[in-house]
């Protein structure tokens, strides 16, 4: 499974070198191993609609802050603002559970890193659309650069404490990404992730999209993820930016 997709981290043309860049981690299913600059706050907010093989809808606005201890810790706090699931017998709709990750970047060399998310997930959502009960997080990545190009994969899993009886309490989740732009400004992404969970079933989607850095410090995608199987929602179309806000430390 392959992911291809812009590295927003290119300055457009015109941009001081100097200045700071963003670190986008969206659209994507897969992080980087990299953490954004220290010392600043980050913010990413998008919409998504996906239109599910059962015929229902699910709509969300998802969003994250990330900020960088130093280039090689940091903490993540996102998720849902929005959520809204319609058709199939539902419609409910509310603000979404929100996550809360540290992350630690593991440099093996010049262009190649691992990295380690681990954290909880929180039910701050409606019951009908939620979790229920809080889950813990941890997530695994390898991130290497070969010329121009940038690899990113992620494998990880999600332990959940509220979950149907039949099912297994762990859900495993894996990612790769191959990135590239197109121009110091535009960049193409394909992905290919999936989950797995006994008793529950697996799904697969690949996605494809498009990075434009706006300048150095602003980042805006768009793009269109497929399922792959029958346990996959069919289609999804979301669009979104990367901001780098400003500096607090």
């Amino acid at each position: 499974m392959l992911l291809l997709a812009l590295d927003g981290r290119a300055a457009t043309a015109g941009d001081d070198g100097d200045q700071p860049s963003a670190t986008p981690y969206r659209p994507t299913v897969s992080n980087p191993a990299d953490l954004p600059v220290p010392g600043w706050l980050e913010f990413e907010a998008g919409a998504s609609s996906d239109h599910q093989a059962d015929a229902s809808h699910v709509d969300t606005l998802p969003w994250l802050l990330k900020y960088a201890f130093d280039e090689n810790s940091g903490i993540l706090v996102g998720g849902n603002a929005f959520e809204r699931v319609r058709g199939a017998g539902q419609r409910d709709s509310g603000f979404g559970d929100t996550f809360i990750e540290y992350k630690r970047r593991l440099p093996v060399q010049e262009g190649i890193a691992f990295g380690v998310e681990a954290g909880v997930e929180l039910p701050t959502a409606p019951a009908a659309i939620g979790i229920g009960k809080p889950a813990w997080i941890v997530n695994g990545i390898f991130s290497s650069d070969f010329g121009a190009a940038h690899v990113d994969l992620n494998l990880g899993g999600t332990y959940f404490s509220d979950h149907v009886a039949q099912a297994s309490a762990w859900q495993s989740t894996w990612a790769v990404a191959l990135s590239h732009p197109i121009t110091a400004a535009l960049g193409a992404a394909l992905e290919m992730s999936g989950n797995a969970q006994r008793g529950a079933g697996h799904s697969h989607q690949g996605l494809a999209a498009l990075n434009y850095n706006a300048s150095r410090r602003i980042v805006f995608d768009v793009g269109v993820a497929y399922g792959l199987d029958r346990a996959a929602h069919d289609r999804s179309l979301f669009c979104g930016g990367t901001f780098l806000l400003g500096r607090i430390r």
